[in-house]
């Protein structure tokens, strides 16, 4: 099982006595924590370059050491620093629905009456995106969906999807 810890050079992961295997995936007797080599140049890429398709992956329940550029993405988004500006973007988006938008062209503003309705959910997210320490990928990764999904229930008046219940598992999921 992924243990949460993640360098940018070695994932350390623990196997029960069933799943004990070396890095070439081979059984063997030892309790030594699989250990994966720097990602390489393409891995880098494809974590820049797919960073939607790795979000959509991590959401879904991949886990991030199923391969190196999903492991790059999920260090990406448990980044204190991106975790803030998610939780500063869901803050802006309440005080712009309680206030009112101001009126701008290009941009396509949230369901004012689905983000009011799911306000404390949503704010709930936000609180918990800004607490320090650790959170699972799997949960920013449903955060920064919700946000960014234009499809979604929070832009999409029509998206049968529940704001409020996608924001309550997003919130549970950033739990470890």
């Amino acid at each position: 099982m992924f243990d949460g810890h993640w360098d940018g050079y070695s994932v350390n992961m623990r196997f029960d006595d069933s799943m004990r295997r070396s890095s070439h995936g081979k059984s063997h007797g030892s309790t030594s924590p699989l250990i994966a080599r720097r990602p390489g140049l393409r891995h880098r890429l494809l974590a820049r370059l797919r960073y939607r398709r790795l979000d959509l992956a991590l959401a879904g329940g991949a886990p991030p050491e199923q391969d190196p550029a999903v492991a790059l993405r999920a260090r990406r988004l448990i980044d204190p620093c991106n975790r803030r500006s998610l939780a500063e973007a869901l803050r802006r988006l309440l005080r712009e629905s309680r206030e009112g938008y101001q009126l701008s062209y290009g941009h396509v503003h949230p369901c004012r009456e689905r983000v009011l309705a799911a306000s404390e959910q949503l704010d709930e997210l936000a609180d918990a995106l800004s607490r320090p320490g650790p959170v699972a990928a799997h949960g920013v990764a449903e955060a920064l969906i919700l946000l960014t999904d234009g499809t979604g229930p929070l832009y999409n008046p029509v998206s049968r999807a529940n704001l409020s219940a996608l924001a309550v598992e997003a919130t549970e999921d950033l739990e470890l």
